[in-house]
């Protein structure tokens, strides 16, 4: 066996310690690992090799993490369909408001910004929350071929789908992205976008 081979149960023994020359070496013997097949004093340390499987799926993330690139493009995208989405929404509430509570059509004629926030938010938050919650994809990450997996790579659940979704609406997520590959979005809701 190699070195490496060895490192994968030595990592994660209770018999190993560490030496500032040699790195882990097996805690009965003072020397590196030297077996071929198995080491007859291997006892696995639960919590050791808890971490070590962790830091196996972190690794493995990160090498599945979306580019910035893919992330402009689904922001582009999304952004797109999620505007839309919104008029489709709008539509839909004129002709109901038009059909049971025409005078209340006026509070609309107006250009009010808290009103147009409001159904933003509204919107943003059902689309975002509907596709990713039921598909774990919005459209724009099904077009670039990417998803969103919470820290250990699995399907989020919803309430953090809805924790990722009302980030969004942070002032200046977009421009997270400028300083880190992870928007705050990612970030505060502790999930990645990675390659579908």
């Amino acid at each position: 066996m190699t070195r490496q081979e060895h490192l994968r149960f030595c990592k994660i023994c209770v018999n190993q310690k560490f030496d500032m020359k040699q790195g882990i070496i097996c805690g009965l013997t003072n020397d590196i690992a030297d077996f071929e097949n198995e080491c007859s004093t291997y006892e696995q340390d639960i919590e050791l090799g808890k971490k070590e499987e962790q830091l196996a799926v972190t690794r493995d993330l990160g090498s599945k993490v979306a580019s910035r690139d893919k992330r402009f493009a689904n922001h582009i995208l999304d952004t797109i369909f999620l505007l839309i989405f919104n008029v489709v929404l709008g539509v839909l509430l004129g002709i109901i408001l038009a059909v049971w509570s025409p005078d209340s059509l006026t509070a609309f004629e107006e250009d009010n910004i808290f009103i147009n926030y409001f159904f933003t938010f509204v919107g943003g938050m059902i689309y975002y929350t509907f596709f990713e919650i039921t598909t774990g994809r919005t459209l724009g990450k099904l077009i670039t071929g990417t998803k969103v997996v919470d820290e250990q790579g699995n399907k989020p659940d919803a309430w953090t789908i809805f924790v990722r979704t009302l980030c969004r609406f942070i002032p200046f997520d977009a421009f997270s992205f400028l300083a880190d590959d992870s928007g705050w979005h990612d970030t505060l809701s502790k999930t990645k976008v990675v390659e579908a």
